[in-house]
């Protein structure tokens, strides 16, 4: 017998109420009768392909797509390597996910591949940045280094 005509061949459980099994139990057990269609939830069959990730994502809704978790991670990292605690790395790369979002070009020294050292930052490029007048000078405070600028000297590292 073929799989379809033994599914077509079954009934379904029995919908009267059975009679209580324990003295002292009041209740009867019984199904609903009721169809075994969706009802609602998510309309794409298991068998169809991959679903996109993304489709709940920025621009439609405000969690971060699979670029901007990427993104993120990336910045993470950096800026953490550059010295910076997990929390205001994270903080800052939370604030640069906006900054994305609204299409503003000013950048972090973070995010500059001129930005040297791993405590005392120190600008690379200082003189084109405009930021000291002598090498020995070009140590940035924490503040500048945080903070969104318009830097001639800036040249973006690729995360």
């Amino acid at each position: 017998m073929k799989w379809l005509a033994r599914l077509k061949s079954q009934s379904g459980p029995s919908t009267h109420p059975t009679e209580p099994t324990k003295p002292g139990f009041v209740g009867f057990v019984g199904s609903i009768p009721a169809g075994i269609e969706k009802t609602g939830g998510d309309p794409t069959a298991s068998n169809d392909g991959q679903p996109d990730p993304d489709r709940w994502c920025y621009p439609v809704g405000d969690a971060m797509n699979t670029r901007e978790i990427e993104t993120f991670t990336a910045r993470l990292v950096r800026f953490t390597d550059k010295g910076m605690g997990l929390e205001a790395a994270e903080w800052v790369a939370g604030r640069l996910v906006v900054r994305d979002r609204e299409l503003d070009d000013r950048r972090l020294c973070l995010e500059c591949d001129h930005l040297g050292g791993a405590g005392a930052l120190r600008c690379g490029n200082w003189q084109r940045a405009g930021v000291a007048s002598r090498s020995k000078d070009a140590q940035l405070p924490g503040g500048l280094v945080q903070a969104l600028q318009h830097c001639d000297g800036f040249l973006g590292v690729t995360l």
